[in-house]
């Protein structure tokens, strides 16, 4: 009896020991399999269209795959990352495998056209595509992967490298100046590196550019449209003009240079100076009523608020009134000022 009770036990033992080895190894291979999903299964909320036909499938760890939706097979391996662009003419879109390195893939059909190689590279545009070269500068290859521009623009952290209407525009910053050029499609310099400002072109092709002499408006094919530069150009959207300032005078003038509005400001603001100081309760402030301040740029004058006829030109930084009598006006960057009367003349001392 004892014998078969110990016998018993002895096997009662051993299967109780294999039965919790067996749960112990269900709930490994159990969690296994949930980090496995937490990690590397599909994120069925997470799928978005490149193009009709192919879609880019996201996993849980925030990596991609390219599937091919007319075929039903992926076309990719695991990716960092796809870039969905813009809608456009152009095929070919950036891609970055798991080792940072990058490459193009053709958006309509799935299938990767240039290895990843790169270590930077930027959406197709016009036929080209912008990549980093070894020398730490951004040149041109075309779709079978043939450098056409040599690797020689500067590269700026953030820029993007795209043609538009022909053209390239590009910059950076050195030595606390911004330089900016304008590329043709055949790696040609259209407007050189002495630029510290060139625009995107607008709907009819025009562009300001500025250099050291000022700005200058260019049409379509670069030639300039004033003879003379000037402090600054807009294009008026929506009208037939250009906004030009010089001297702190801002107008509105036509292609011609036929000026149409001869007084134009960017704001009106008024003017008011506190008359009671409260310590518990906010200040208590009147408003000069005939005299308003206006701003042309970054520049300021004063202003009749009766006649809308400028009394000072907008040649200051900035406007604090003293009194209902006195303004001090604020000369540029310095910390140096002057008193103004409220017609704007200089008080003399």
């Amino acid at each position: 009896m004892k014998l078969n009770l110990k016998s018993i036990l002895n096997a009662t033992w051993k299967v109780g020991l294999g039965l919790f080895g067996l749960g112990a190894a269900i709930i490994g291979i159990l969690l296994t399999c949930v980090w496995h999903h937490e990690k590397h299964g599909v994120d069925e909320y997470e799928a978005w269209s490149l193009s009709k036909d192919v879609a880019v499938q996201t996993y849980n760890d925030t990596r991609v795959r390219i599937r091919n939706n007319a075929t039903g097979r992926f076309t990719t391996p695991k990716l960092e990352w796809v870039c969905e662009g813009e809608p456009r003419k152009d095929s070919l879109t950036v891609f970055c495998d798991l080792r940072g390195r990058r490459g193009f893939l053709n958006v309509k059909n799935g299938e990767i056209v240039i290895p990843a190689q790169y270590s930077k590279a930027w959406l197709f545009s016009e036929g080209l595509g912008a990549i980093l070269g070894k020398n730490g500068k951004v040149g041109f290859i075309d779709k079978d992967n043939r450098l056409v521009i040599d690797c020689i623009i500067p590269y700026e952290e953030g820029s993007d490298y795209v043609f538009k209407d022909g053209c390239l525009t590009a910059g950076y910053w050195q030595d606390g100046r911004r330089h900016c050029a304008v590329f043709g499609k055949d790696g040609q310099l259209i407007l050189g590196w002495s630029h510290t400002r060139v625009d995107d072109a607008d709907e009819r092709g025009y562009r300001v550019a500025a250099d050291e002499n000022g700005c200058w408006l260019y049409d379509r094919q670069f030639k300039r449209v004033f003879p003379a530069p000037y402090d600054d150009i807009e294009l008026a959207r929506g009208n037939e003009g250009v906004y030009v300032t010089k001297d702190h005078v801002k107008q509105l003038v036509d292609f011609d240079g036929t000026v149409l509005e001869p007084f134009v400001v960017d704001d009106v603001y008024q003017l008011k100076y506190v008359t009671r100081y409260n310590v518990d309760e906010p200040d208590t402030y009147e408003i000069l009523p005939d005299v308003v301040g206006y701003r042309v740029s970054s520049w300021e004058g004063l202003m009749d608020a009766r006649t809308g006829k400028a009394l000072t030109p907008a040649i200051y930084w900035s406007f604090e009134v003293i009194s209902k009598d006195l303004i001090q006006a604020n000369l540029g960057y310095s910390e140096e000022s002057v008193v103004l009367d409220r017609r704007g003349r200089l008080v003399k001392q």
